[in-house]
């Protein structure tokens, strides 16, 4: 059962391919696992057993026949509770949505059933994917992800429960969404590998909405490898999400990558500043010397300077309070698990029509500026967070006091970056980094995820869970 469980997506594929692994098999064991295991984790809120043994019996029976569909037919999967599955509840983690039900299926949950994968379940989640603010790691209605390196600490949000089910191998994948960090933070607190698509690169329909000009769909998973074969299958325009992009899926593969060819920014972060742990600065510049080892040109660089943190927060503050606006409306808020979501009217009350205007023109002139960076350089290496995963029992405020003008930058602007382990730190708690480029550059991203990992084991690490 525990190998089993330890398989990633390529090699399960290719078991299951040659018919030297049965999909039940695999799928028994990882759900034997779940029964054992997720009682300490909370990376589920739903176990789907019978429909995932459904599915797996019936993607061995396909596959017996020579009509093998992909390279996820018959790999399990798990999907944060913020997608529809056609019959189940999509509780976004809060008791204000428990007798929910879906009458179909998010475009994701379908593109993923034609490909053949098995889904074992539905992740726990950050309550509404902390749209309304949060400040503790337990604001769900099942209590704090834990992360699997170390019970005590937190697995990252809003996406808590796809990184604990990957990290703690009771799914080979997971898919999370990410409006400022939910993929890029529990991917990096749990040492994962990570991708936030560009936005308009996954369908988003039948996926809560947080904030609609920010949310984006991604994969959490162990390698960048596994990353480009969902994201393969899930991207793509989407007539059901008039926020789709009509772009080429051109990453199903890697390209012959000429390092030597491209030019990458080395964006520098103050380790210095309170809540960083400076062990994590050794720990990217070594990952820094490993790609530029590897033949690549980087260079430091700084990006604009722009209040790019100010005007992504204050937008997607505006979006989500028109998102969850009801809530508001009958007081229902005040049910909502982390005593910080009520107040936001108040803290936001002078936030007025003309500055989310400004705000938006500003975001304009940030887009700009960033397409004229990457005129010059064709990506941009810089640490994911300065800091490892904090204590499930602390304040996040307080923990993770630092700004994060990556983030800002990349969320404003919709832009793609891969999350990479890159080793450890305090506690032995996993250290990342993070690579971001141009929109729809995905391909490249990916290529550079693969070279890294080609020369680095972090990615092969696991926690000691047995």
């Amino acid at each position: 059962m525990t190998d089993l469980a330890f398989m990633t997506i390529a090699e399960a594929s290719r078991l299951i391919r040659g018919r030297k692994l049965s999909p039940v098999e695999l799928t028994a064991a990882l759900l034997a696992r779940i029964a054992a295991l997720d009682g300490i984790y909370h990376a589920y809120i739903a176990v789907t057993a019978e429909t995932a043994l459904a599915q797996a019996k019936a993607a061995e029976a396909e596959i017996a026949a020579g009509a093998w569909r992909g390279p996820l037919h018959g790999v399990p999967y798990a999907l944060k509770d913020i997608f529809d599955v056609a019959g189940m509840a999509t509780t976004c983690h809060s008791k204000l949505r428990m007798n929910h039900r879906a009458a179909a299926d998010a475009t994701v949950v379908t593109r993923l059933r034609e490909a053949g994968a098995v889904l074992l379940g539905k992740c726990a989640m950050v309550e509404f994917a902390g749209g309304l603010g949060y400040r503790f790691a337990n604001a769900s209605s099942s209590g704090p992800g834990r992360n699997p390196w170390n019970t005590a600490r937190w697995t990252g949000g809003s996406s808590s429960g796809s990184g604990a089910a990957v990290a703690a191998r009771l799914a080979p994948f997971a898919l999370g969404t990410e409006t400022w960090g939910s993929i890029l933070c529990p991917s990096a607190f749990c040492g994962l590998t990570g991708i936030r698509p560009t936005y308009g690169r996954v369908s988003r329909h039948g996926a809560m909405v947080c904030s609609w000009t920010f949310d984006k769909v991604g994969p959490l998973a162990r390698s960048a490898a596994d990353c480009r074969t969902v994201l393969t299958a899930i991207a793509g325009a989407d007539p059901d999400d008039p926020f789709s992009a009509d772009e080429p899926v051109d990453f199903a593969r890697p390209r012959h990558l000429n390092p030597g060819s491209l030019k990458g920014a080395i964006v520098e972060m103050d380790f210095t500043v309170k809540g960083a742990e400076r062990e994590g600065k050794a720990l990217f510049d070594q990952a820094v010397a490993e790609l530029s080892d590897a033949g690549l040109s980087l260079e430091p660089a700084r990006l604009p300077d722009f209040p790019a943190s100010e005007v992504a927060g204050l937008l997607i503050t505006a979006e989500a309070l028109s998102s969850f606006e009801n809530f508001y409306r009958d007081g229902r808020v005040k049910q909502l698990k982390d005593a910080y979501a009520p107040w936001q009217p108040e803290i936001n009350r002078a936030l007025g029509g003309a500055d989310i205007v400004k705000a938006w023109r500003m975001r304009r002139v940030l887009q700009e500026k960033m397409a004229e960076f990457f005129s010059r350089y064709d990506f941009i290496v810089t640490p994911n967070f300065l800091s490892t995963a904090p204590p499930i029992d602390k304040d996040l405020v307080e923990t993770l006091p630092y700004a994060d003008p990556v983030g800002g930058i990349g969320n404003a602007c919709g832009l793609p970056a891969i999350a990479l382990p890159c080793g450890f730190g305090r506690d032995r708690l996993p250290v990342g980094f993070q690579i971001m480029a141009a929109p729809f550059e995905e391909a490249l991203l990916l290529d550079l995820g693969e070279l890294y990992q080609s020369r680095t084991e972090f990615h092969l690490q696991r926690p000691a869970l047995d």
